[in-house]
């Protein structure tokens, strides 16, 4: 029995799996890859066949087809990736050896977003950095391809799997570092607008052409403030964070002595983000920031105590030995943050603690 599994990214695999079958007795594992839409064979695809022991890889011949000879009977993962085309995977069971069949194994073209950047006056920007998110519009966002436009602000995103995105474009130009003299421009935008970015759909093997941006290269700004408890100024250093609402523009910069400034702001709106370095009693302050093209001053962030979480890891199996499971991952997808995961470390005793952004 052959059941087929489309992943987006091989990391993904196990999740995903669902059975296949695989070949006659003493054989190995042998089949053949076809484009799934025109049926034709697809050659140079990168075969991998593991377990937790060991690993195998061919690529196909001309007609599609791939063997693996040398592989006892066994339970196994199976990946099939080619350029252009979504990753296949596959479980091939022990029972599956006993088959006398080749496998059939379907790969998906992946889709094409085509497009021009330009400024309000009709000029086409070069070097524009184009990338097509997935994920909530103010939630965190995984970006699955990015490119460049070229001298004639023209862009190609290739590599999409059949789905949904969202388009961000940002542009910069002028200075590279801090002693270059160059007048330093930016812009960003979705596209759509980035208070309600459009949702555009591919189809396998699709081409959606005509996706273009307008930007606007404007001189970036810088944002200052104040720092504060409710027992009064914070004199401490605070590593600070801005980010746009849905995610652009984030950078990094630092506070002390009660005051912070972050350069190279561009007009938008913003979060803005003050943190401690105290491990034991960390502060954590936000303020949100208009910006519409000159300096912004006077933000004040209050600090204040961190919300902790609590917990003890218990192994039920009544193991006499448990393995060390290193670090706990907790991750906030309900909107963007300036620090959207954090992580607990058990200690000797297996209990955790760690302070979470409830904001």
């Amino acid at each position: 029995m052959l059941l087929l599994s489309l992943l987006g990214w091989v990391c993904h695999i196990p999740a995903a799996m669902q059975v296949i079958s695989a070949a006659p007795p003493n054989a190995g594992i042998f089949g053949r890859v076809v484009n799934a839409q025109t049926r034709e064979a697809v050659h140079r695809v990168a075969i991998k066949v593991y377990d937790s022991k060991a690993q195998w890889d061919e690529f196909t011949d001309e007609d599609g087809r791939f063997r693996f000879q040398k592989i006892p009977p066994g339970n196994y993962y199976l990946i099939a990736h080619r350029d252009g085309y979504s990753d296949r995977s596959y479980i091939v069971e022990r029972s599956d050896f006993d088959a006398q069949k080749e496998l059939p194994v379907e790969l998906h073209p992946q889709a094409v977003i085509t497009g021009r950047v330009r400024d309000p006056l009709g000029q086409w920007l070069q070097s524009a950095h184009i990338e097509a998110l997935r994920g909530a519009t103010t939630g965190k966002a995984d970006v699955l391809a990015s490119a460049e436009t070229n001298d004639l602000g023209e862009y190609r995103l290739s590599g999409l799997d059949a789905g949904t995105y969202r388009l961000r474009a940002v542009y910069r130009e002028g200075r590279e570092d801090e002693l270059d003299p160059t007048p330093l421009t930016i812009a960003s935008s979705f596209y759509g607008g980035s208070e309600r970015p459009a949702v555009i759909s591919v189809r396998s093997g699709s081409v959606t052409d005509g996706i273009d941006f307008i930007l606007n290269p404007v001189r970036p700004v810088t944002v200052r403030g104040t720092l504060r408890t409710d027992a009064g100024p914070f004199a401490d250093h605070v590593t600070m964070w801005i980010m746009g609402r849905s995610g652009e523009g984030g950078h990094n910069a630092s506070g002390a002595d009660g005051k912070f400034e972050i350069a190279d702001v561009a007009p938008g709106s913003y979060t803005v983000s003050a943190h401690t370095l105290d491990k034991i009693a960390p502060l954590f302050g936000m303020a949100t920031v208009e910006v519409h093209g000159d300096d912004v001053d006077s933000v004040q962030i209050m600090l204040r105590p961190e919300p902790f979480v609590e917990g003890e890891i218990r192994y039920v199996d009544g193991a006499a030995s448990v393995p060390d499971p290193g670090s706990i991952f907790f991750m906030r997808a309900d909107r963007t943050t300036p620090l959207p995961m954090e992580i607990a470390r058990p200690d000797a005793g297996q209990r955790f603690r760690v302070a979470l952004d409830s904001r």
